[in-house]
């Protein structure tokens, strides 16, 4: 017999980011981010012994790519033309948040995210 495991009934809690200054207001949408941007965090993180010892110069690429696939507007130039330095931050922070985050398959109590689109 044959277990099949449905991963792609898992569905997080959307998440959407606005960010930007003025007129230029954009939306990126949070809610996965792909597995690519996360090993390459991942790697980055462990290459310099923490993912605040990242230098400006490969992270903010890094989180602009990650932003792409939601918003193709956002560019490492955008990023850095747009936003304030606390903006960035927090962006950084809410990026390193969702591509981290654990959902679906921890314990039912850990308030993590992930429900079920077909039971």
């Amino acid at each position: 017999m044959v277990e099949i495991i449905d991963l792609s009934t898992l569905s997080p809690k959307p998440v959407i980011v606005r960010i930007g200054n003025g007129d230029e207001i954009e939306e990126i949408d949070l809610t996965i981010v792909p597995a690519r941007g996360t090993l390459l965090l991942a790697q980055a993180t462990q290459k310099y012994g923490g993912w605040d010892k990242i230098p400006d110069d490969e992270m903010i690429p890094a989180i602009a790519a990650i932003c792409q696939q939601s918003n193709p507007k956002i560019t490492a130039e955008w990023l850095e033309t747009k936003l304030t330095r606390p903006q960035l931050a927090g962006l950084t922070q809410v990026v390193l948040a969702q591509a981290f985050r654990r959902w679906g398959g921890g314990d039912k109590g850990d308030d993590q995210e992930g429900e079920a689109k077909n039971p």
